[in-house]
C-alpha cells in the first residue's frame, strides 16, 4: 500500500511539473507570437516575447505614441503568412527556423531563455536592454538618426564636389542640390530624420559648408555635425551647431 501511495505521489508531482512547463511557450511559439503581435501593431505585447521587453514596460502612452512611427516603419514589412520550419535548443539558447511569405530562404531566429521564458533575441542584446531600460528605444533612435545625418552630409559633400568639377569650381545651395536630385527631396524643408540641415555657399561660390543639428537634443540626436570639402566634423554640443573647429567625426 505504501508503495502504491508513493507511486501516486510521484505521478502527481510529474503531472504538476509537466503542467508548469506547458504554461511557458516553446521557442517557436514565442517567435510566432512576437512577429504576429508586431504585424498587428500590438507592440507592447510583441516586445514582451523578446529581449526588448524591459524597453517597453513602463513607457507612458505618450512615449509609445512617440515611438510608434519608428515601429511602423520597422515592422510594416512583416508578411501575413509565416511558417514554422523547426527549432533547435542548446541549453539556454535556441534557433527557430521560420519561412516568411515572399522570402526565398528560411530565416534563422535566435532565442534566449530568461526568467523561465523563451525570448526572441540574444544574451548580449538582453543585457544592453536591461542596462538602458525604457531609454533603449530612444537611444537606438538617436544612433540611427546620427548615422543617417552623417551619411546625408557625406552625400552633400559628394554632390558639391561633382557639381564644382563640372561647373568651374562653383558650389550651389541646398535647394539647387535637391532640384538636381543630387540629394533626397525629403530634406526640402531643411529637416529629415530628426535633424535640421543647412548649406551655406560663399559669395564667390568657390566654397561651401553644411551643418546637421538635432531638432530636439536628447530625443532625436545628440551629435551636431559640420561638413565642408575636408569632410565631416561632429560632437555632442548639447544642441548647438557644429563649426569648423569641431573635432573630426568618427562613426561608431
Amino acid at each position: 500500500m505504501k508503495r502504491i501511495i508513493t507511486s501516486i505521489t510521484l505521478l502527481l508531482a510529474l503531472a504538476i511539473a509537466v503542467s508548469a512547463q506547458q504554461k511557458h511557450a516553446s521557442p517557436t511559439d514565442a517567435a510566432m507570437s512576437f512577429y504576429r503581435a508586431l504585424k498587428e501593431k500590438r507592440y507592447v505585447e510583441g516586445f514582451r516575447h523578446s529581449v526588448y521587453r524591459n524597453a517597453v514596460e513602463g513607457l507612458t502612452p505618450a512615449e509609445l505614441q512617440d515611438l510608434e512611427p519608428d515601429f511602423v516603419r520597422t515592422f510594416s514589412t512583416i508578411p501575413e503568412k509565416i511558417e514554422a520550419r523547426g527549432e533547435m535548443i542548446t541549453g539556454q539558447t535556441a534557433t527557430v527556423s521560420l519561412k516568411f511569405e515572399g522570402a526565398e530562404d528560411v530565416q534563422q531566429v535566435l532565442m534566449v531563455r530568461s526568467g523561465g521564458e523563451w525570448l526572441v533575441g540574444d544574451q548580449e542584446t538582453l543585457a544592453l536592454v536591461n542596462a538602458q531600460g525604457r531609454a533603449f528605444f530612444f537611444n537606438a533612435r538617436m544612433l540611427v538618426n546620427e548615422s543617417e545625418a552623417y551619411e546625408m552630409l557625406q552625400r552633400i559633400i559628394g554632390a558639391e564636389i561633382i557639381y564644382s568639377r563640372k561647373f568651374e569650381g562653383r558650389n550651389i545651395p541646398l535647394k539647387e542640390l535637391i532640384r538636381l536630385n543630387a540629394v533626397p527631396r525629403d530634406i526640402e524643408d531643411g529637416e529629415a530624420g530628426g535633424y535640421r540641415f543647412t548649406v551655406t555657399v560663399s559669395a564667390d561660390e568657390k566654397s561651401f559648408s553644411a551643418t546637421g543639428t538635432p531638432v530636439a537634443y536628447g530625443k532625436t540626436g545628440k551629435v551636431s555635425f559640420y561638413a565642408d570639402i575636408n569632410g565631416v566634423r561632429g560632437d555632442d554640443l548639447k544642441g548647438q551647431p557644429a563649426t569648423v573647429q569641431t573635432p573630426v567625426y568618427r562613426p561608431k
